[in-house]
């Protein structure tokens, strides 16, 4: 520990920012009196030369340790619970299985008696997601979800890229599953908006500050704002390379020994230097990823470790929706034209051009923007819309397509024009086949609402190409697991979602997305057999007097037609 201390006062004392010491693990506060012996060597330590000091711990035996940590400068206290005390216990219990939940409990509780700063975290996979509501009710009734965000906070962790050894794989949740699930929740049980706000790339810096993330080069701490001293005396670069004697830096005891060149890898990654990410849109955003991960899948520390960025932001844009569209200082809810100012919509036919989002800031490449120069993407456009749209799906038993149509345009703020038609055309076709058919499967629905989203706003005319059209496509696909390799059923795929762009094409344009939808569902149902026998349900338009560019009588749908 001496040689620690030295190494550290040596090194890294002339930073700008003083460093802090975590202890980390296996568990650094067990209960024993050797472990107390040093513990509180460190802290003397750490009060000597003026240093904070944070702990990750089980916090089985952490009642036994505020005595001592309450003498130092704790900078955090790092507990998990998985859950209330049933979840956790059955999850975190111990060798002679006996429970750990009253015990962390009673530790926590002495935290904060000291004003001892606390870090929950509460790892969640599929088997203790919806128990997550249950801890933050708990949490709230102690009072501790109203203390000040120095003395209280939260996060979700999940296991991931570095384990292969997990007990239950079949419940472990890509980052994708874990926030669009946890979003979702926290609309259902508004506690969890209390108990933890995710980040989602930025989006709630955002929310909370009104200004953009800063961009990040680097999200690779190793070597750089981390380095990880071990029992034996080496040095890695973080806890995540620790004990892999190839990643291994160098050591401090018992003589001071550092790999330069092995340093210098680490200390130069960032997405400047991994030819991969480069030319990567999300490079700032991502930046280039966890250096271990890169290793273990590449075989190399300058590759990058791709995020979900753009599912992350999407899902991110869609939680913080409400407060987004605040700042934004929206009082009216314009459905046609520009949905931000009402004014028209004009369309760059030669080329695209670069916008930001007006909601989000995100730039993109399009061919659309208002008169006054507003762009929103499609994500802000309609995410809000097409949760709405996939609750109704899975909670109905409609076997109609089009009666099911009538339903969901009848959601408030539906826009009369946008990219969320594309995802709601099939949407609707595999939820009316999986009625018909008796077997509901809402992994499939969210599946349609998913592959609609890849078709941007505006394909119609800049790509030949409707939306709706191919969404008809894509929720044939989904119905009959249809693939790149598939024989008749690929071409069963094409020609359904040909048939559909056909019958729009009859009509020209302008375009009108609840007319190209329920084209596309009709052809649908002629050529998809379970439809065939159902009544024919009708759909009559009720937005022709708010679409300027509606093409009345020459509209199989427009009212005046149909009752003459």
């Amino acid at each position: 520990m001496d040689a620690f201390f030295i190494y550290a006062n040596t090194n890294f004392t002339e930073r700008k920012l003083k460093p802090f010491i975590t202890l980390f693990g296996g568990e650094p506060l067990v209960n024993s009196p050797a472990q107390r012996k040093i513990i509180q060597y460190i802290i003397d330590k750490c009060i000597e030369h003026d240093y904070e000091i944070a702990a990750v711990t089980n916090g089985f035996d952490l009642i036994d340790y505020v005595d001592i940590l309450k003498e130092a400068k704790i900078k955090e206290i790092q507990v998990t619970l998985d859950g209330v005390r049933e979840i956790h216990d059955q999850r975190r219990g111990t060798a002679n299985h006996k429970g750990t939940f009253d015990r962390i409990i009673s530790g926590m509780e002495k935290l904060v008696e000291n004003n001892i700063p606390i870090n929950l975290r509460a790892v969640v996979d599929r088997e203790n997601m919806l128990d997550i509501v249950n801890l933050a009710e708990f949490l709230d009734d102690k009072g501790w979800l109203d203390l000040d965000q120095g003395l209280f906070k939260t996060h979700i962790g999940r296991n991931y890229e570095l384990f292969e050894c997990y007990a239950k794989p079949q419940h472990l949740m890509t980052q994708v599953e874990l926030w669009a699930d946890y979003s979702k929740l926290s609309k259902e049980y508004p506690i969890l908006q209390k108990f933890h706000r995710p980040d989602f790339k930025g989006i709630r810096h955002l929310v909370d500050t009104g200004e953009l993330y800063m961009a990040s080069f680097d999200t690779c701490p190793a070597a750089k704002t981390e380095w990880v001293f071990d029992h034996k005396g080496d040095i890695y670069g973080c806890t995540a390379s620790c004990g892999r004697e190839e990643l291994k830096l160098g050591t401090f005891y018992p003589e001071v020994s550092l790999n330069n060149k092995s340093v210098s890898e680490w200390q130069q990654r960032n997405v400047l230097t991994i030819d991969n990410c480069k030319e990567c849109q999300y490079n700032v955003i991502c930046g280039g990823g966890c250096g271990v991960v890169a290793l273990n899948k590449n075989g190399s520390i300058l590759s990058p470790d791709c995020r979900p960025i753009q599912e992350l932001i999407e899902i991110g844009v869609n939680h913080y929706i409400d407060d987004i569209k605040s700042m934004a200082g929206d009082e009216e809810k314009f459905t046609s034209g520009c949905i931000i100012c009402g004014k028209e919509l004009v369309y760059n036919t030669q080329k695209s051009v670069k916008a930001n989002c007006y909601y989000c800031g995100l730039e993109e490449e399009t061919y659309v923007t208002c008169e006054s120069g507003h762009y929103v993407c499609d994500k802000c456009h309609g995410n809000d819309i097409l949760e709405q749209v996939e609750d109704i799906c899975v909670a109905t038993d409609i076997k109609d397509p089009i009666e099911l149509a009538n339903n969901i345009f009848e959601i408030p703020d539906l826009n009369i024009h946008g990219p969320e038609y594309h995802s709601i055309v099939p949407a609707i076709l595999v939820t009316a086949y999986q009625n018909a058919i008796g077997n509901k499967n809402p992994l499939n629905i969210r599946e349609a609402i998913k592959r609609g989203k890849d078709t941007k706003g505006g394909y119609c005319g800049t790509h030949g190409a409707c939306g709706a059209a191919i969404g008809v496509g894509a929720a044939y696909s989904i119905i009959n697991e249809v693939s790149p390799m598939s024989k008749e059923i690929r071409g069963n795929a094409n020609q359904i979602t040909a048939q559909a762009l056909l019958n729009i094409s009859q009509y020209g344009g302008p375009r009108c997305c609840k007319r190209e939808t329920i084209l596309s569902l009709e052809s649908a149902k002629e050529k998809i057999d379970v439809f065939k026998d159902l009544n024919k349900s009708i759909y009559l338009c009720k937005q022709f007097k708010d679409n300027k560019d509606c093409i009345k009588s020459q509209c199989p749908y427009f009212p005046k037609k149909n009752t003459n």
